[in-house]
C-alpha cells in the first residue's frame, strides 16, 4: 500500500482559500541545475536532521565535484564533520532509476580514498578559505581544536560514515525496494535516504518547495563474517543480556554466573537500602536512553550500545555492596579507538566526572587509566543528571 500522503497546500487569506498548484519537477519547466542550486544555495532544505543529527546544520563544500567514477551533484560537511552526498534525480528516464543508488555509492567509494588534504583543497578552491576557517567562523570550533576537527573528518572518510541522499520530484517504487535491500545488506556501509520535492506556484510567480523524506535506512546491528578453509560462515550478533532473561536455562546461554533480577540484587547487594527508590529510578533513566544494565554475581553493570557499532561497552560498575560507582577511564578510550574517533570526546566526559571522585582520587584523577575510579553511590545517584547528562553528550559526538 502507498503510504506516501497526498498533500493539497492552500493559501488563505482574508478568509479565502485558493489551492496551489503543484509544479512538476519532470516538465520543461525545471532542470536538474535548477535543483541543484537551490540545494547548494540553502541546504536547510534537506532534512538531513531527521536522518541523523549528526548530519545538521551543512556547510556546502562545491557542486559537480569530480570523483573518480564521475562528479557529485553537491557535496557537503555537517558540523560534526560527517560528509552528506547528494545526487538530483528528476527520473525522465527510466534506467537512471536502476542506475542511481550504484552511482551514489560509486562516489562514497571514491570519497574512501581521500584524505583530509584532499576534501580542504576542494573547499578552499571552491570558496577560497580554509574549510577548517568557516567552522571557526560558525562558532562550532575554535582554532586550538583544529587538530581535533581534522583527525575527526579524516576517520569519518575513512569508515565512510556518510549519509548518501538522493533527491528527486517523484522517488519510484523501484528505487525504495533497491535502497531497502541495500539496507538490509550485512555489508551496508553508508546510511541512506531518499528526499522527494514538490514545488507549488504562488500568485506573485514565487515557489514554494516541501521536501518529504520518504525512506531513510535504520540501521542494523551486524553480525561477522568468518572465513575458514574457504568456508563462510554468518555469525548472528551477540544479543543484549538482559533481566527479560528469566529462566536458569536461557541464562546459562551467556554465563555460568548466577544473574540475579533487579529486585533480586537491591535486596542481597544494596547495603543502604534508602538508596532504593534513587537508584530504582537511575535504571529508568538509563532504560529510556541508549544503555542498558546486567546484572552478575555481585555487579550491576550500566553498558551503552549504539545500534549503528556493534561493540558493547561497560559505562558504570555497581559494586556488590553497592556502596560505591566505579568505572574504568579506558574503556572510554578504548571504544573510541575501535571506532576511529578522537580521545578527546572522552576527555570531557572523564572531565566532567572528576569532581564526582573519591576524595583519596579527586585531586589526583586519570594517573592510570586502565585501573578502576570510584564514585560514592550516594553522591552519584544524586548527581544521576548531570553524569548522565555527561555520557548523553558523550554519545551525541559519536
Amino acid at each position: 500500500m502507498n503510504e506516501k500522503m497526498n498533500k493539497k497546500p492552500v493559501i488563505i487569506s482574508n478568509g479565502n482559500i485558493k489551492k496551489l498548484n503543484k509544479v512538476l519537477l519532470n516538465s520543461d519547466t525545471f532542470k536538474e541545475s535548477w535543483l541543484q542550486e537551490i540545494l547548494y544555495k540553502e541546504p536547510s532544505i534537506l532534512p538531513t536532521n531527521e536522518v541523523d543529527s549528526i548530519f545538521s546544520n551543512l556547510i556546502p563544500i562545491g557542486r559537480e565535484v569530480p570523483v573518480t567514477s564521475g562528479f557529485i551533484d553537491d557535496f557537503y560537511i555537517s558540523s560534526k564533520g560527517y560528509l552528506v552526498i547528494v545526487e538530483t534525480k528528476l527520473w525522465r528516464n527510466p534506467e537512471s532509476r536502476r542506475e542511481v543508488v550504484g552511482q551514489i555509492i560509486d562516489y562514497a567509494k571514491d570519497i574512501q580514498k581521500w584524505n583530509y588534504e584532499d576534501l580542504d583543497a576542494i573547499y578552499t578552491k571552491n570558496h577560497n578559505k580554509k574549510l577548517f576557517d568557516v567552522f571557526v567562523d560558525k562558532g562550532y570550533y575554535s582554532y586550538e581544536e583544529e587538530a581535533d576537527f581534522i583527525d575527526i573528518v579524516s576517520k569519518n572518510i575513512t569508515t565512510s560514515r556518510f549519509l548518501l541522499m538522493i533527491v528527486g520530484d517523484g522517488i519510484r517504487e523501484g528505487v525504495e525496494s533497491m535502497v531497502t535491500f541495500l539496507n538490509s545488506n550485512p555489508t551496508m556501509q553508508y546510511k541512506f535516504a531518499l528526499c522527494e520535492l514538490e514545488v507549488y506556484e504562488l500568485e506573485d510567480g514565487s515557489r514554494l518547495v516541501i521536501p518529504n523524506l520518504t525512506l531513510k535506512t535504520t540501521t542494523i546491528e551486524r553480525g561477522i563474517l568468518r572465513i575458514d578453509n574457504n568456508q563462510i560462515s554468518y555469525i548472528e550478533p551477540e544479543e543484549n543480556i538482559s533481566n527479560d532473561v528469566k529462566s536458569s536455562s536461557d541464562r546459562s546461554k551467556y554465563s555460568k554466573s548466577n544473574y540475579l533480577s533487579l529486585d533480586e540484587w537491591i535486596e542481597k547487594k544494596l547495603d543502604n537500602k534508602k538508596l532504593e527508590n534513587k537508584l530504582r529510578d537511575f535504571i529508568q533513566d538509563i532504560e529510556d536512553s541508549n544503555m542498558f544494565y546486567t546484572i552478575g554475581v555481585a555487579d550491576l553493570n550500566v553498558k551503552l550500545k549504539l545500534p549503528q557499532y556493534n561493540k558493547k561497552m561497560c559505562v558504570f560498575m555497581l559494586f556488590g555492596g553497592g556502596t560505591t560507582v566505579g568505572f574504568h577511564p579506558s574503556e572510554f578510550y578504548d571504544y573510541l579507538e575501535t571506532y576511529n574517533y578522537s580521545k578527546s570526546i572522552a576527555d570531557e566526559l572523564l572531565d566532567g566526572l572528576k569532581k564526582y571522585l573519591t576524595p583519596n582520587q579527586k585531586h589526583k584523577p586519570y594517573e592510570n587509566i586502565k585501573g578502576y575510579y570510584y564514585i560514592d553511590l550516594e553522591v552519584f545517584l544524586e548527581n544521576k543528571t548531570d553524569i548522565l547528562g555527561l555520557v548523553e553528550k558523550f554519545i551525541s559526538n559519536l
